[in-house]
């Protein structure tokens, strides 16, 4: 959140985008501040899928477009600006990103998927007996 805060007070010039972001920023600090931790860990998790999933279905772009017209200036892709700056071709740089961004996505689902086939359901719930932890109240009641 705070990040979201100090970016917009660096580059976000246009009305949307420090209306959205500066809002979402707020929202981002009130709920680390006032959400259990179980909850920020979710929203955190939530977060983070959303942008490693964004980054996968976003990258035939930097493969396919070299150009477009945001707000009627002519932008280049970000894999071509790299180009233009390391002389390193742009479907390299967009293959190493794609790399990156399935790399992420899938140890985010290695690590929270739980693995452990030993475990029962009365340990799992064990585990958060007195936490503040929405399972807590589950171990509680049994």
């Amino acid at each position: 959140g705070m990040a979201m805060l100090l970016s917009c007070a660096l580059f976000v010039r246009n009305p949307f985008g420090l209306v959205s972001l500066a809002s979402m920023g707020i929202l981002l600090v009130l709920a680390g501040w006032r959400l259990p931790p179980f909850w920020v860990g979710e929203l955190y998790a939530l977060l983070a899928a959303t942008t490693c999933l964004n980054a996968i279905t976003s990258i035939r772009v930097l493969f396919f477009v070299t150009e477009a017209i945001i707000g009627g200036v002519v932008r280049t892709s970000d894999a071509t600006s790299m180009q233009d700056i390391t002389k390193i071709p742009s479907w390299i740089w967009a293959s190493i990103w794609m790399v990156l961004a399935f790399w992420m996505t899938a140890m985010g689902i290695f690590i929270t998927v739980e693995t452990k086939e030993n475990d029962s359901a009365r340990e799992a719930l064990d585990e958060f007996r007195g936490e503040d932890h929405p399972l807590a109240l589950a171990a509680e009641l049994t």
